[in-house]
């Protein structure tokens, strides 16, 4: 039995191993190759490189403006998250706290705006954006990406709210505290967890996104991360180093953003649906 029990211990340590030696393969060839020269990468993509090749780096800040695009997604992430957050911890709040059938008939319209794919509405985005003088403005991308990621954000405040108890806030109401005091002194320290995890997510979706700047986005100089080296490899495939250089420093972030963060995220997804 327990010569069966430590087999089957092996075995599963083996396949995590494994699995997890195949997932991040991927992100180590990028590291590895952002350290080669151009014509070492044309050589051999997967081997080791014979010497740790710098420049490749300063070389991608210079060509690709990389300062600038940097500055530009770090700017729309951080606004993005903030007003998706503060918005869906708004409408979550007051959609857990309606009467009778309304909260229930609120909650299951932003759990619908999960359901509709984006390149069904990239259209009527453009479109709306035109008319609104959206387009080319940072503006732009911070509202519609904030739109998108509200419902999910209400989606998941509003099934931990449901759980906090009410006396906390009507003992508060009793000592004369007002209801914004309550809302934000009382219950908002209670959802520090979901809030870190929706903070995290939200700010990988913005960082990554290619699709919605891509489309609102066509000067150069207000490009995010993501177009300006999509823009940087259709316009040549031979610097692979710099666009490999590139796609490391642009990495770096969200790489931070998630360890620092990771332990919130299962425990962020799932209060709501523990107690």
């Amino acid at each position: 039995m327990i010569k069966n029990q430590k087999t089957f211990t092996f075995i599963k340590t083996a396949l995590c191993f494994l699995f997890g030696l195949l997932f991040i393969l991927p992100v180590l060839l990028i590291v590895m190759n952002a350290l080669k020269p151009n014509g070492e990468i044309l050589t051999s993509f997967i081997s080791f490189p014979s010497s740790l090749y710098l420049d490749n780096f300063a070389q991608a800040m210079e060509t690709m403006n990389f300062g600038v695009v940097f500055k530009n997604t770090v700017f729309v992430t951080v606004c993005t998250v903030f007003l998706s957050g503060t918005v869906s911890f708004f409408g979550a709040y007051g959609i857990s706290h309606l009467k009778g059938k309304a909260s229930d008939r609120f909650y299951i319209l932003f759990v619908l705006g999960q359901i509709i794919p984006f390149h069904t509405v990239m259209i009527p985005i453009s479109i709306m954006a035109t008319k609104l003088n959206l387009n080319n403005t940072h503006l732009g991308l911070i509202l519609f990406n904030s739109g998108f990621f509200t419902a999910f954000g209400i989606m998941t405040y509003v099934g931990f709210l449901k759980t906090v108890p009410r006396e906390l806030e009507e003992a508060a109401a009793i000592d004369g505290a007002a209801p914004f005091r309550i809302m934000m002194q009382i219950v908002f320290p209670l959802v520090k967890s979901t809030s870190v995890t929706l903070g995290i997510l939200f700010f990988l979706w913005t960082w990554n996104d290619l699709l919605l700047p891509n489309i609102l986005i066509s000067d150069g100089s207000l490009r995010t991360i993501t177009v300006n080296l999509y823009m940087f490899k259709s316009a040549t495939n031979a610097q692979w180093n710099l666009l490999i250089a590139g796609l490391v420093v642009s990495m770096v972030p969200i790489i931070v953003i998630y360890i620092a963060g990771q332990k919130y995220i299962t425990s962020g997804l799932t209060a709501g649906a523990i107690k």
